[in-house]
């Protein structure tokens, strides 16, 4: 576990150093938008860190999207949409 934190940390080090002056010059909506971009990389690292048991991203998207996908679908196929 120690080499994965040591690698992501050097990564999230790297990262920083490349972006340091841009994020330093943003302000709010795009700040935010950045840390919000930055979530599913940060939850990817949890889980290679800490070898978690957790759902991927491609999965959580799966569970969200993939009702409402149906519904669409249903609604194309019906004749309804035209």
């Amino acid at each position: 576990m120690m080499e994965r934190l040591g690698f992501s940390v050097a990564l999230f080090a790297a990262l920083a150093v490349a972006q340091g002056a841009s994020v330093r010059k943003m302000r709010g909506k795009e700040l935010a938008a950045y840390a919000l971009l930055l979530l599913p990389v940060l939850y990817q690292d949890a889980i290679y860190v800490i070898h978690a048991g957790w759902p991927s991203l491609p999965d959580l998207m799966s569970i969200l999207l993939k009702p409402p996908a149906a519904a669409i679908d249903r609604y194309l196929s019906s004749g309804e949409a035209g």
